[in-house]
């Protein structure tokens, strides 16, 4: 029983050791560089033939011809980060807050193509795609 006890508190010691040499990697990233997947112009239908685009460039945001780049001060200075699949623009700025994308596989028009989601407010996700469809794609998980 104390062989036990005695390999169980070493077992302890070589763990702790370990886990506080070990370099904790934090789950959320800045930058000003905007991921290659999320880059181009994306649509969404907003009816009446009209459409809300958003163009993301390696270093800029143009979100209904509004520009925000990394070189723009104030509120339209542009932050990307990441949290899991998800990125968010100018998170933490009350006044210029983009919201969080990722890019996903969507049924449209049949078949399924890459898509720009955009999380709106609490359960409603905005799809946004390549291409000029005219029907808003978009979705609520909460009503």
């Amino acid at each position: 029983m104390k062989k036990i006890r005695l390999i169980l508190v070493a077992l302890f010691i070589v763990l702790g050791i370990e886990l506080s040499t070990n370099n904790i990697q934090a789950h959320a990233s800045s930058s000003t560089t905007t991921p290659k997947s999320l880059r181009g112009t994306w649509y969404k239908y907003t009816g009446s033939g009209k459409f809300s685009t958003i163009k993301i460039t390696k270093h800029s945001l143009t979100y209904n011809g509004t520009v925000y780049s990394p070189s723009k001060s104030g509120s339209h200075k542009l932050k990307v980060s990441k949290w899991g699949s998800w990125y968010s623009f100018n998170k933490g700025s009350s006044t210029s807050n983009l919201g969080q994308f990722k890019t996903e596989k969507r049924l449209i028009k049949g078949s399924y193509k890459k898509s720009l989601v955009r999380y709106g407010n609490i359960g409603t996700y905005y799809v946004f795609t390549h291409h000029k469809y005219h029907h808003d794609y978009s979705f609520k998980v909460l009503d």
